[in-house]
């Protein structure tokens, strides 16, 4: 059959690109248009072989009644019409399938262009967690073997070394468990949500904070007016509102403002922070929330770069949104908004 030798057709050439590609994603495009196409192919063939037998069927009838019509002409229009109705099945039949392997291979395009992109951030982060991991352990090691190799090493010196060791494990050891709550907050999951009074925790937050911000001679202005309850997980939620708090001191300049204000905007709990500091540039504040990313302004401090991608996931696990909006040299506004609870 015409079909069955299309689709042999069709699956050698796949096999023979298989062979010569490497590129994963054209080779699953290859493999979705082979599906549709084999299932086009079954249903046109199917169909094909139903009404081929019932136009013959019927002519056959038709043939058989009229008296004027012997068995030899009959047989000849029968053999006729069985050739046109074949090539007339066959054409149209190659055009459709044709025509199914160009759209499907087209489609699988948009098809499979999240989860192309969702594994080259997958390899991406798993690049740069290698690269984090590599460097506290790095320096341990080599500070570990510098000092085991010094034969003039003394008690006070080897204390030193156990504290500064202590230390790269602490960082360790948060970078860990930061990685650790991206892919918890990879995941939807069950909070430990209870009805939260947001401003009251607002407050709390802002007072621990003060003291942080006094000693850089940094203004907090608290403008949280407004009561409202939220279901949420509280421990959560506060390690969001003490990251932005402390990014916002960190890179405010002595002498500047930060001011956290709120309102209710379709019954959703909306807090914006916003500061004076050196603000984010245009070409980096769309990639403020990917896991490791530092821009230049911050390489300098701690961290390694999740906090905004973990207050991002925490967020939006809480059904809510959070949007940076900032300019260089005159400050960022982080705007957080929450479902209010009933």
């Amino acid at each position: 059959m015409i079909m069955e030798k299309l689709y042999k057709q069709f699956v050698e050439s796949v096999i023979k690109w298989k062979t010569d590609l490497k590129d994963e994603f054209l080779l699953a495009r290859l493999r979705l248009t082979l599906y549709y196409s084999l299932t086009a192919m079954v249903i046109l063939g199917g169909s094909s072989i139903v009404l081929y037998n019932t136009i013959l069927s019927n002519l056959a009838q038709s043939i058989s009644e009229n008296p004027f019509i012997n068995k030899d002409l009959a047989v000849a229009i029968l053999d006729k019409a069985q050739d046109i109705l074949l090539n007339r099945f066959i054409t149209i039949d190659a055009f459709i399938i044709f025509f199914v392997i160009i759209l499907g291979f087209l489609l699988t395009e948009q098809t499979l262009k999240p989860i192309k992109s969702n594994m080259e951030k997958q390899k991406r982060f798993i690049a740069d967690a290698s690269h984090e991991l590599r460097t506290p352990i790095a320096v341990v090691i080599s500070g570990l073997e510098v000092n085991l190799n010094n034969k003039k090493l003394d008690l006070i010196g080897a204390k030193k070394t156990l504290e500064d060791t202590l230390d790269e494990m602490r960082e360790f050891s948060k970078l860990s468990n930061s990685l650790l709550d991206i892919s918890k907050y990879d995941r939807s999951i069950c909070l430990e949500c209870e009805p939260i009074v947001i401003n009251e925790l607002l407050k709390k937050i802002i007072e621990k904070n003060n003291n942080l911000a006094h000693v850089k001679d940094i203004n907090i202005e608290s403008k949280i007016e407004l009561t409202a309850n939220v279901l949420g997980d509280k421990t959560e939620l506060s390690r969001v509102f003490f990251n932005i708090l402390d990014n916002a001191i960190k890179y405010t300049s002595p002498n500047g403002v930060i001011t956290i204000s709120d309102k209710i905007v379709s019954n959703k709990y909306v807090v914006t922070v916003s500061d004076t500091g050196i603000g984010i540039g245009e070409g980096v504040l769309d990639k403020i929330f990917d896991p490791f990313f530092r821009g230049d302004a911050s390489r300098n401090t701690l961290g390694a770069g999740l906090g905004l991608t973990l207050s991002k996931k925490i967020i939006e696990n809480h059904k809510g949104t959070i949007v940076i909006k900032s300019e260089v040299n005159k400050g960022t506004n982080v705007i957080i908004s929450l479902p209010i609870s009933s």
